[in-house]
């Protein structure tokens, strides 16, 4: 799982209470890390199995990281799409900052968009929530970046909402990532958000589960 451990160590620059690990500390202060490979997850629903497919990829451009999500999933019943989602993030980070967000959202057809920036101590956000303040910590409720665990506030990816959430350890569990078994951090993320995430002992983003319209969707690492 090469690719799941450089997904973790980016994931460690991210979260600030991991700034003291050595490498990181022997790197220079704005550089970006060495970007890892790309990261794809298995969409499953409870009753129609795999549905689609979320792509995460990551490149540096100086001193930022830039990150971009690919996500496709449709409902297909008797050859007949009842559902459709089609999404595109694109995220810089600079250290453990974002600076800027960006999302165009297609669900069954109906587009959301998101835009977000950093303004001096503050984020601004645009959406379906019309123009919302935060404070500089804020960042969206993507759960790829091991940092999310540590926030109390989030931004919705879809309307641009700020959702006040606790999330609680859960212990450890044995799941299914490409075929084997790993054992993960489970957390429940409550509140605003009700969700539950996997994370590896590297910080690595192993699997989410959420309800939707009464439905479970999982989202599984390959």
């Amino acid at each position: 799982m090469a690719s799941n451990a450089a997904t973790g160590r980016l994931m460690r620059v991210l979260s600030p209470c991991l700034l003291a690990v050595p490498w990181l500390a022997a790197a220079p202060a704005a550089a970006c890390p060495e970007a890892p490979p790309p990261a794809e997850y298995a969409i499953h629903h409870a009753d129609h199995g795999e549905i689609g497919r979320h792509v995460i990829t990551f490149a540096c451009a100086g001193e930022e990281l830039i990150v971009e999500t690919v996500i496709e999933g449709e409902v297909k019943v008797l050859m007949i799409p009842v559902f459709r989602r089609a999404a595109r993030y694109r995220e810089v980070w600079r250290g453990d900052r974002l600076v800027a967000f960006e999302s165009r959202f297609e669900d069954n057809g109906e587009v959301y968009e998101v835009g977000a920036r950093a303004e001096g101590g503050r984020t601004v956000i645009d959406g379906r929530a019309g123009r919302l303040v935060a404070p500089a910590t804020v960042v969206s409720n993507h759960p790829w970046n091991h940092a999310v665990i540590d926030r109390t506030l989030l931004f919705d990816t879809r309307s641009g909402a700020l959702q006040q959430v606790r999330v609680e350890a859960a212990g450890e569990d044995e799941i299914t990532v490409d075929g084997r078994a790993v054992r993960a951090l489970r957390y429940v993320v409550s509140g605003d958000l009700a969700r539950e995430l996997w994370y590896g002992q590297d910080g690595t983003w192993l699997q989410s589960r959420l309800d939707y319209r009464g439905d479970a969707i999982t989202l599984t690492h390959r």
